[in-house]
């Protein structure tokens, strides 16, 4: 093996064991099958260079010495006569080489799973049979989520829980909010459910009334990120029942911010879902439960958006100008600013929502302005505060400003740092706003964005048939 060869290995050993770490430590019992695939499904994606074979072993956390042995072990319960499997054979396998028919099968009922998924066959089968397949009989993991939310959320009850023991629960639930700023939501998505199903389980033993709100809440925190992962992913339908749960468990814990915030996000949603006067209803809804500090500047700034797309042009601008108020005079909140991650709202932030308004309201002078000043932050912010989905989205609005001020030129200095977003990061609005613009651009430009929308995040999560979001 070359030193290049060693380093790769080393690399992919590493990179294997931190996912296996971090699932395992999210999970807080022993892995089922399911989850032992969906890691190495993980580990795959990440590191496409590593075999299926070897990411399958990395997934149970076995040298190959270990998997040989217990490949011995599975022969002799099964009384299956022992084959002479040596090390070099199987490290050929994990280099490429296919094993014959009987080891094929004997290494499938090692591993509980078929060739494809060891990548010793191809699977053939159309895209459109997959997803005729998927919308007969499959699970949808991202509904079922948010389904089991909505009614977790409609029934909760009380019924000891140790204080160590909710304080690894929010520390586990403030970790992964702030790390959806800087990492890509398909796999957070699924640590999420399994954390949320760890508050939920929580939630059924015997626990005292302060621990009781303190459950509901960070189990409503995790339905609100779970909401914002569905959106990123393109799944608004899951999106708006996540939030609404979220919302449900806020008011049970008395926790306005969660409240608020949730609204919020139905906001955003409807937003999308290009249903204005709804976003603007649920905005200033959400207004009713929490109007000041950081948390109050986005909800304000969230009305001027929907007002702006209804043409409400005086409301937008006065919405702007509360946000702006709003932020001065608030405190710190326990969502935005001590969580914060995800639920922050920081200026940056705030400075690209003012882009799009202000993008909408036909001003597109003042739109360069806000998203140069928006994508200014963020490049100088640290790594945990920089969103790349939100300067994104700054620099992907601060090109059709451009573009409405007749600067191809800017905007493609614009655009040109968004080709390089692996697609995993590519969400779903980050594409559908570049989409919307391939009609105002240059040529070349618009090929480069139709290429770049052509391999997205959605198109990510459908081409591994949404097997990593399964519980």
């Amino acid at each position: 093996m070359t030193y290049s060869a060693r380093g790769a290995d080393r690399s992919a050993i590493q990179f294997a064991s931190a996912i296996r770490d971090r699932t395992l430590a999210a999970l807080g019992e022993p892995p089922s099958t399911a989850i032992i695939h969906q890691i190495a499904e993980e580990i795959h994606a990440g590191s496409p260079q590593t075999s299926r074979l070897k990411c399958m072993r990395l997934a149970n956390g076995w040298t190959v010495e270990e998997a040989i042995e217990r490949f011995h072990g599975m022969c002799d319960r099964a009384g299956i006569k022992r084959r002479g499997l040596s090390e070099r054979s199987w490290r050929e396998w994990e280099a490429g080489a296919r094993p014959d028919r009987e080891y094929t099968d004997l290494l499938c009922r090692l591993f509980e799973t078929g060739p494809v998924q060891l990548g010793f066959a191809r699977d053939y089968t159309p895209e459109e049979a997959r997803r005729a397949h998927a919308a007969a009989g499959a699970a949808d993991p991202v509904e079922d989520a948010a389904r089991e939310a909505s009614e977790h959320a409609e029934e909760v009850e009380n019924s000891e829980l140790g204080v160590g023991a909710l304080e690894r629960l929010r520390t586990q639930v403030v970790w992964v909010g702030r790390r959806y700023v800087w990492e890509s939501p398909l796999p957070l998505f699924v640590e999420m459910r399994v954390l949320q199903e760890q508050t939920r389980k929580a939630l059924d033993r015997r626990i005292h009334p302060g621990q009781a709100q303190d459950l509901y809440f960070l189990t409503g925190a995790l339905c609100g990120l779970m909401a914002n992962a569905s959106m990123d992913m393109g799944r608004r339908l899951p999106a708006d029942t996540l939030a609404r749960a979220a919302w449900t468990y806020g008011r049970i814990a008395g926790h306005t911010s969660l409240m608020g915030w949730s609204r919020g996000m139905q906001a955003s949603v409807a937003l999308w879902d290009r249903r204005y006067e709804d976003s603007f209803r649920y905005a200033g809804d959400a207004l009713t439960h929490l109007n000041s500090g950081s948390g109050g500047a986005r909800l304000y700034m969230l009305r001027a958006r929907s007002a702006a797309m209804l043409g409400r042009t005086a409301e937008a601008r006065e919405a702007l100008l509360r946000a702006e108020e709003a932020r001065s005079r608030g405190g710190r909140d326990e969502l935005h600013d001590e969580i914060a991650g995800e639920f922050a709202f920081r200026p940056a932030k705030q400075h690209y929502y003012a882009a799009v308004t202000h993008l909408h309201l036909g001003d597109a002078s003042q739109a360069i302005h806000e998203a140069t000043e928006s994508i200014a932050l963020y490049s100088t912010d640290e790594r945990e505060n920089r969103s790349y989905g939100c300067e994104a989205m700054a620099r992907a609005h601060l090109a059709i400003a451009y573009v409405m001020e007749d600067d191809q030129e800017g905007a493609e200095q614009a655009v040109a740092p968004l080709l390089e977003l692996p697609p995993d990061r590519r969400i779903d609005s980050l594409g559908a706003t570049l989409a919307a613009s391939r009609s105002l651009v240059s040529d070349r430009m618009a090929r480069q964005i139709e290429g770049f929308c052509s391999v997205g995040l959605t198109h990510t999560l459908a081409a591994s048939d949404q097997r990593r979001l399964s519980p």
